[in-house]
């Protein structure tokens, strides 16, 4: 890519980041996913600040960055601030190519972020593995992903986990699990595929019922809230649709 390309790139990223990283994870009520969004979104908001030092500064990559929706969490914690990404992403300051190894010397990064994404990798062990290398010894790793979830291509969609899968995983690749936080429990989750399928049919095959699909979408958040809280904690931690990994590099 030219200067100049990257230039423009930079500047379509600083204008556009915060509105698009807003309307990711600051949905309306009646969006299909506010709740689960938002839930997600919260676990972020206590899990990483809880493992971060007040006063120090860190360089941190976020590893699929796409809009780079957790910057903001972040902010008062940031030597460097780092996206990469696959694809024509103008939020990212690099761009690779799948299963391309990164850009980085080793142990470069004090903390990697991985929200969303290892579920679209199709070489779960190369991407581990640089996490591990551009890692600090002691370096953290704050990674997401479902466990269970719908078909969603961005561009591709590849898999789910287990707990115990997700875990075995991590620890495989050289991390010390820190943490484990599950969001999203099953009952509450049977009620957000439901939704999802109806957005599906109204926006594809029954237009004209879009009108009483948005009020039927602010009940389900609801609905989706009440079914979590009574959903045991035990459950979540077994079966849920997130789960956040926090994990410390060997």
């Amino acid at each position: 890519m030219s200067d100049t390309s990257q230039k423009i790139s930079q500047e379509i990223s600083k204008e556009d980041l915060k509105r698009e990283s807003a309307k990711f994870t600051d949905l309306p009520f009646w969006n299909t996913y506010y709740y689960s969004s938002g839930l997600l979104k919260k676990r972020m908001e206590e899990i990483i600040p809880a493992h971060l030092e007040k006063g120090r500064k860190y360089k941190v990559l976020d590893y699929g960055c796409g809009v780079r929706p957790y910057e903001y969490i972040f902010e008062n914690f940031t030597d460097s601030y780092t996206g990469i990404d696959v694809g024509e992403n103008p939020h990212a300051d690099v761009k690779i190519e799948p299963d391309e190894k990164l850009p980085f010397g080793n142990g470069e990064f004090d903390i990697v972020l991985s929200s969303q994404v290892l579920e679209h990798v199709e070489n779960t062990s190369l991407y581990l593995s640089e996490c591990n290398r551009v890692l600090k010894q002691g370096g953290l790793l704050f990674l997401s992903t479902h466990g269970t979830w719908q078909f969603h291509s961005a561009p591709i969609d590849v898999q789910r986990w287990t707990s115990y899968g997700l875990k075995k995983l991590i620890e495989d690749h050289g991390f010390t699990l820190k943490g484990f936080t599950p969001a999203l429990g099953q009952l509450a989750l049977t009620s957000q595929l439901r939704l999802t399928f109806y957005h599906s049919f109204v926006s594809e095959v029954a237009k004209p019922l879009k009108l009483i699909y948005f009020p039927l979408s602010a009940l389900y958040q609801l609905k989706m809230f009440l079914e979590d809280a009574v959903t045991p904690q035990r459950v979540k931690d077994r079966d849920s649709a997130y789960y956040l990994v926090t994990a410390v590099k060997k």
